[in-house]
């Protein structure tokens, strides 16, 4: 008869140990892979350079937060200036990966050189010119009659090598033939942000912004409205510079720009469709 023999085994405190450090060798796993997925998501957080036309400088930051709320895992940077010193830079390999101008010639420009995808290019919006002067302690004699005859020692505008509005203010200047009697008195700005803080400032006693800037300031008032048949028109094209590196964002966020809400937002500042 085959005996068989039962052995009782019990557990003793070292197997216990041994089942509490495995317990804690999975907990410390779990944990890495769950912080590495959590950082593997941040990681995918991708942020676009986008440079713009120092007139879109309020707009432009309500949007890129409108933006933001729905795409989530991308963070828009700016740099705002005058749309021809931006062209400059782009052109010399500053790492912007959309272009939004106050100028289709700036725009042009780097298209003719390949420097933007010019199947991304698109116009986003237009503007018009006004003319301002100092809401409170300005030249109260200064109004739409006498724009062009008032005795005043400074006028402000862009400087027209680089400064879109400056351009066109040149432009219906000198259709009207008053450019080359106002040209002492020019007080040229390095952007169209600038020539507003001359008149907001009192350093020029009248300028030509565009509508846009006169409406984002509570310190000075229009006086009168340029004919927009005296200039170009004051198209802002955007468009998506061919070295980005990011341009499943580039290209999400210039389409956002001419969507309905980031239109609307555009209209509030003044800017037209």
């Amino acid at each position: 008869m085959e005996r068989f023999c039962y052995v009782r085994y019990d557990r003793g405190k070292g197997d216990l140990d041994n089942m509490r450090q495995l317990v804690l060798v999975i907990t410390i796993l779990l944990t890495f892979i769950l912080t590495s997925c959590t950082n593997s998501e941040a990681d995918a957080k991708v942020e676009i350079l986008v440079a713009a036309a120092s007139s879109m400088t309020p707009a432009l930051t309500e949007i890129a937060t409108e933006f933001e709320k729905t795409n989530t895992y991308t963070q828009i940077t700016f740099t705002f200036g005058s749309s021809g010193k931006l062209a400059q830079q782009i052109k010399s390999g500053a790492p912007v990966d959309v272009f939004i101008s106050a100028s289709s010639s700036d725009m042009d420009t780097l298209e003719k050189d390949n420097i933007i995808k010019s199947d991304t290019r698109v116009d986003i919006t237009t503007n018009t010119l006004v003319v301002i002067r100092q809401k409170n302690g300005g030249n109260s004699s200064l109004n739409e009659d006498n724009l062009f005859t008032s005795k005043i020692e400074h006028v402000a505008i862009g400087n027209p090598d680089t400064v879109p509005a400056g351009v066109y203010a040149k432009e219906a200047l000198t259709k009207l033939g008053e450019w080359e009697t106002l040209e002492p008195k020019f007080v040229f700005g390095k952007d169209v942000r600038q020539v507003l803080t001359f008149v907001e400032t009192g350093n020029a006693e009248m300028g030509i912004v565009f509508t846009t800037d006169a409406q984002s300031s509570d310190k000075v008032e229009v006086i009168s409205k340029i004919d927009p048949t005296l200039h170009s028109s004051a198209i802002y094209p955007g468009a998506v510079i061919t070295a980005t590196k990011q341009p499943k964002a580039a290209n999400a966020f210039l389409d956002y720009m001419t969507t309905p809400e980031a239109q609307k937002i555009l209209v509030t500042y003044g800017f037209t469709n």
